[in-house]
């Protein structure tokens, strides 16, 4: 079984298709950030392309034979008849081989991989493909994240690996959203875009396949070296936390998390952090929990029996208890009324919608509500 208690088996599938977009997602980026002053296509005719020369991508935890790459080459093959001033690799990770090694096909290796395709080419064209593709063995997933988060920190400027992996998710999401918005031959990207992207961007996802392949615990301390890192003591930022519960949390949990955020967020002049548990259908047992641990709070009731006020939530009077509960229910009117400054969502299985607000946003996938607690305290 798994942390989650699905078992292994009913996992593989999507674990490994997973882990191979993370692998070639990072490809990718690897070649945006080797060659700076060239676009990269993601996901066209192969899976990545810099100017005339294309790449596909493979992850393997086997050994290497000519069986395991014969589709990939066939795929090569065919566009290199359609256009033999094109240039092909295919970069890919198996248990048995360096990383770093390369090698070239034999016009025999290259027959047997086509197999009854073999004989749709001439010998020329067969013969001049072989000089124009290549196998580079590439190191695992591991190394390779770690090779990004290297590149990262010098050609983006990171001060850390906290920072270097805010950045790998601001590009993740931006990749994904190019492949998914544009059409094949139009999904281009630059070295220049992406100084742009975490220049200004206003969201990052951390999504659960960070989790994944780098270990929870080092996922939560890159996590915690992140929000450690961003300022909190910053007069009239105003904050709002979404945190995603699962079933058979407990109460007190939730008080503990909300007591947390609010001793590291209302510090000083900054004003009291918004929480919204999403999940959570009825209030009134959190609320009875917080009241009898003395955790104070403003809800945007302003009597009993009221209807919501969201402007009394935002600006309650007398300047509240340095808490703010926010039904998720209600949370479009809150975002209406409130400009956040920040907007933190806190997700087991699928990020909140983005808020509409000029304010940055985090969309970060934890496991369970209380590992918060592991990330901002």
């Amino acid at each position: 079984m798994t942390r989650r208690g699905v078992p292994q088996y009913e996992r593989d599938g999507g674990y490994h298709a997973i882990k191979g977009f993370a692998f070639q997602f990072d490809a990718s980026l690897l070649r945006l950030l080797e060659n700076q002053a060239a676009e990269v296509e993601v996901e066209g005719t192969q899976d990545i392309g810099v100017q005339n020369f294309h790449i596909q991508v493979k992850n393997r935890n086997e050994r290497y034979s000519l069986s395991k790459i014969s589709k990939a080459v066939q795929q090569m093959m065919a566009q290199y008849a359609a256009d033999r001033t094109a240039k092909f690799a295919l970069y890919c990770h198996f248990a048995d081989r360096a990383p770093g090694a390369s090698l070239v096909l034999t016009p025999a290796e290259l027959d047997q991989v086509l197999g009854t395709s073999s004989a749709t080419y001439d010998d020329s064209t067969k013969e001049s493909f072989t000089k124009a593709f290549e196998i580079l063995f590439a190191p695992d997933y591991e190394r390779q994240f770690s090779d990004v988060l290297r590149l990262l920190r010098t050609a983006l400027r990171a001060s850390s690996d906290s920072e270097a992996l805010y950045y790998h998710a601001l590009i993740h999401a931006h990749l994904r959203n190019v492949v998914l918005t544009h059409t094949q031959g139009e999904r281009r990207v630059s070295f220049r875009d992406l100084r742009q992207l975490v220049s200004t961007a206003r969201s990052a996802i951390f999504e659960a396949g960070y989790a994944e392949f780098r270990g929870y615990d080092d996922y939560l301390k890159l996590l915690r070296d992140q929000y450690k890192s961003s300022s909190v003591n910053v007069p009239n930022r105003r904050r709002l936390f979404i945190v995603e519960v699962g079933p058979g949390t407990h109460v007190d949990d939730l008080v503990d998390i909300a007591s947390t955020l609010r001793q590291r967020y209302y510090i000083g002049e900054s004003p009291a952090p918004f929480v919204s548990f999403r999940g959570v259908d009825d209030l009134v047992d959190l609320k009875t929990a917080m009241w009898r641990a003395g955790l104070w709070f403003d809800d945007g009731y302003p009597f009993r029996g009221s209807e919501f006020d969201p402007d009394h939530i935002v600006d309650t009077p007398g300047g509240g208890h340095g808490l703010k509960l926010v039904d998720f229910l209600e949370i479009e009117s809150v975002i209406d009324t409130a400009a956040f400054h920040e907007v933190h969502d806190f997700y087991l299985s699928n990020p909140a919608p983005s808020p509409n607000t000029k304010g940055r946003s985090w969309h970060v996938s934890i496991e369970r509500a209380l590992d918060i607690q592991k990330i901002i305290a």
